[in-house]
């Protein structure tokens, strides 16, 4: 007798193309008619492009029929797109830190290089960055929002006094709080 292995399989989406109304509920609309879930997604418009990253999930067969029909959908929305299988994410009992690392000030080039180089030269893990740009008393005012996994082994207080230091020797402001993150 065959045992079918009917554990939940994964499959992160991203299309990018010219934004217009209802982008969104077609690839919603497609995912809902294979019987797969969004786990995660993420979507932004940059200039007048739409970019979205989904998280899905479902049975082998369900993957394989959305895999199947995305490229057509997308050719006539006028998207790219990628699809990549994946497994699940097991948090370690090691990155049990989360954190915000809030940054602001004058935008130079370069500065989230600087920043995200460091956390990687540490071994903290980004699990999310957001940054934008805007203009302020006729300045241009960078943030910039990361998420953390701070190792168990990593003193906090060591780490925020370093990360502090840098921030404020590129004139930025910074800010480090915990998060709580919720493990399904």
């Amino acid at each position: 007798m065959t045992t079918i292995n009917t554990a939940p399989q994964y499959l992160v989406l991203t299309a990018i193309g010219e934004n217009k109304t209802g982008l969104v509920s077609e690839l919603a609309g497609l995912v809902y008619q294979c019987g797969c879930n969004v786990v995660d997604s993420k979507m932004a418009i940059f200039a007048n492009e739409f970019s979205i990253i989904m998280l899905l999930e479902g049975e082998h067969i369900d993957l394989l029929q959305l895999e199947t029909q995305l490229p057509p959908l997308a050719m006539s929305l006028s998207l790219l797109t990628m699809m990549k299988r994946t497994q699940k994410r097991h948090l370690s009992d090691e990155l049990t830190n989360h954190y915000l690392i809030t940054i602001e000030g004058p935008d130079k080039a370069g500065t989230i290089k600087v920043f995200t180089s460091y956390l990687a030269e540490q071994g903290i893990d980004i699990t999310s960055l957001r940054s934008s740009t805007d203009v302020r008393s006729g300045k241009t005012w960078q943030s910039a929002q990361i998420e953390v996994s701070l190792p168990n082994s990593e003193s906090l207080n060591q780490f925020e006094t370093n990360f502090l230091a840098l921030c404020h020797s590129y004139d930025m402001e910074c800010h480090v709080s915990p998060i709580t993150i919720e493990v399904s």
